[in-house]
């Protein structure tokens, strides 16, 4: 069984924070925040889990800026790997790393810890 996500529009939880949502500011880092934006999944290769992630409020893609360790905009793509063991908790490789469950909380990048802050809910949106 493939638990790859399906292509769609969703908002992106954190799994040990469930009340906080992916947010860019106007500065383009990735943030937790009480208001969800609508993120766009486009799947590239669903064998493999490599899909591209786009705000469509921002119109920027989400990625990782590995050299500021942060979670950020960006105009071109970034092929990002979505790993599942069960189809619902989705770990972003590189991660992405919640360290408190606040709003306006940065979203950082870094090797995985043994976290559920590491783990994001991809929330369907009709």
């Amino acid at each position: 069984m493939n638990n790859m996500i399906n292509p769609g529009k969703y908002k992106i939880a954190n799994f040990k924070y469930p009340n906080l949502y992916v947010y860019m500011t106007g500065d383009g880092d990735l943030v937790m925040h009480t208001v969800a934006q609508i993120i766009q999944v486009d799947v590239i290769d669903k064998v493999q889990h490599f899909a591209t992630i786009f705000d469509t409020a921002t119109n920027k893609y989400l990625g990782c800026d590995l050299d500021d360790g942060k979670a950020k905009g960006f105009t071109d793509s970034q092929v990002l790997q979505l790993s599942s063991d069960d189809g619902v908790k989705f770990d972003v490789n590189h991660v992405w790393f919640l360290k408190e469950g606040k709003d306006w909380t940065p979203i950082t990048v870094q090797p995985a810890p043994d976290s559920d802050a590491k783990y994001w809910k991809f929330e369907k949106v009709e």
